[in-house]
């Protein structure tokens, strides 16, 4: 992948979240080294990410990148970086500002969020990338609800490449979170990244 502005974009977005809360929970080390280790990780990762295509072609794109800014926090400092304190990170941005106003107005039922991934799914089915998300998708708006049966997952790719599937169960949790702010229910039995055959979405109206 290349850097550009949307490998800019998640350290502009987050980095102020990420920082404070590890200066917080890591009052040992020191911040700045820390911050200087993981972008150095952070940019060498996605120089050693093959691409998914852009981001108006793929709908997950901006996923690669913020998966590699999580992982990169990760080997910035394994020694420090318990499971523990990666979930911190985890929820500190799930929960941060930054993230609720992205969220902000969007609807998992709109006419445009199901044909983004009525399309995504067409395009995954193709496997252009071979670092792609591969994708089923079915939807009934009289529910209203949707499923996404993943049976590749980009992230579960890097995780591999890096050797750190073992964060995947961390970072999935993600999930959740996103969906409900955009009004939605997230209930799901399986993911990829805990090794079972698919991550098996459906995705029903919050309360």
């Amino acid at each position: 992948m290349k850097s550009g502005l949307m490998g800019m974009l998640f350290p502009a977005l987050f980095g102020s979240t990420v920082w404070n809360y590890t200066a917080e929970a890591l009052p040992e080390i020191d911040i700045r080294q820390f911050r200087k280790k993981q972008m150095e990780e952070y940019k060498a990762m996605i120089r050693r990410t093959p691409s998914v295509g852009s981001v108006k072609e793929n709908m997950f794109a901006p996923v690669m990148y913020l998966a590699c800014y999580g992982f990169s926090y990760y080997k910035a400092d394994p020694e420090h970086v318990t499971m523990d304190v990666f979930d911190g990170m985890i929820d500190a941005i799930c929960k941060c500002d930054m993230m609720k106003r992205f969220y902000k107005g969007k609807n998992c039922f709109s006419r445009s969020e199901i044909d983004r991934y009525v399309r995504g799914s067409e395009r995954s089915k193709k496997r252009k990338y071979p670092m792609d998300w591969v994708f089923d998708f079915s939807y009934d708006l009289s529910v209203p609800e949707y499923y996404v049966t993943h049976r590749e997952c980009g992230v579960c790719k890097i995780a591999k490449q890096e050797g750190l599937m073992f964060l995947m169960p961390h970072v999935c949790v993600m999930d959740y979170p996103t969906i409900e702010y955009k009004g939605g229910k997230l209930l799901r039995t399986k993911t990829l990244g805990a090794g079972d055959d698919c991550c098996d979405f459906h995705v029903v109206k919050g309360q």
